[in-house]
């Protein structure tokens, strides 16, 4: 297991949310509500009352407002802070990953089971025109959610997720938006940061493990035990996942060397 640690070199203030990817590369609020990234050159000037901010790609960024009441909750804009798009994208967001073209996010079982919206569906997909183009609760012909615990991505066109309620392994083809369904490996039920590398998804603070990364194989369908002290960490793709500081972040990579 190896770690790399980035420093944000903040003054006064500390990081309020953070998102990276693999390489590093990031974007974060800080308590001063200023935006810092290692792929933006020029400040970003944005309105108070951000609660998630995230790369979509090389032009576009998501932001996720903090009010609930709003119907437009989100915002996809550039580079420069132009607004493009607004949408609703519900509450009680969990995670938020990107794959390609489409944003999928995840929510809590507050969402679900509360006011109408895109959360009811547990697990949602949006195009980058902010339309919602599946929904899991709304699609599955099986039992539902409650609550999405973890999201990954499964290569360049699927993502794989699991919770409360339906504790199978769904994997979602984007491009077809079907579901299919696997049984998850005991010692891998509760995870709530899930990460894929190769055929290996890697799971971490499970139910019955809040601190080790159990790795299921695919083909093997065997399961290995990776023991950390990590605790409350997230997950991006390539199989690594990220803990968050007061102001730096910690790069970790279960499974260095496959």
């Amino acid at each position: 297991m190896t770690t790399t640690t980035i420093n944000l070199n903040l003054t006064g203030e500390k990081i309020q949310y953070l998102s990276t990817d693999y390489l590093g590369n990031f974007i974060a609020l800080t308590s001063q509500y200023n935006i810092v990234s290692s792929v933006i050159d020029a400040p970003l000037d944005l309105r108070p009352g951000i609660k998630i901010i995230k790369i979509i790609n090389e032009e576009r960024i998501l932001v996720v407002l903090t009010d609930s009441d709003l119907i437009e909750n989100a915002l996809i804009i550039d580079y420069q802070g132009n607004t493009l798009v607004k949408f609703s994208i519900g509450t009680y967001i969990n995670d938020i990953i990107i794959n390609g073209k489409k944003i999928i996010v995840s929510y809590y079982d507050q969402g679900v089971l509360g006011s109408n919206g895109p959360n009811n569906d547990a697990l949602a997909v949006f195009n980058l025109n902010g339309k919602q183009i599946f929904g899991f609760n709304s699609s599955t012909l099986g039992q539902k959610l409650i609550d999405c615990y973890c999201t990954a991505n499964l290569g360049n066109s699927k993502v794989v997720f699991n919770g409360y309620g339906n504790f199978s392994l769904q994997e979602l083809d984007l491009n077809t938006l079907k579901l299919t369904a696997y049984e998850t490996p005991d010692l891998c039920i509760g995870a709530t940061s899930l990460s894929t590398k190769a055929n290996n998804l890697i799971f971490h603070s499970t139910y019955k493990d809040k601190t080790s990364f159990f790795v299921w194989n695919l083909q093997s369908n065997e399961v290995k035990k990776i023991p950390s002290e990590f605790k409350n960490i997230n997950a991006t793709d390539h199989g690594i996942f990220y803990k968050v500081y007061r102001k730096s972040f910690m790069l970790i990579d279960p499974l260095e060397y496959i």
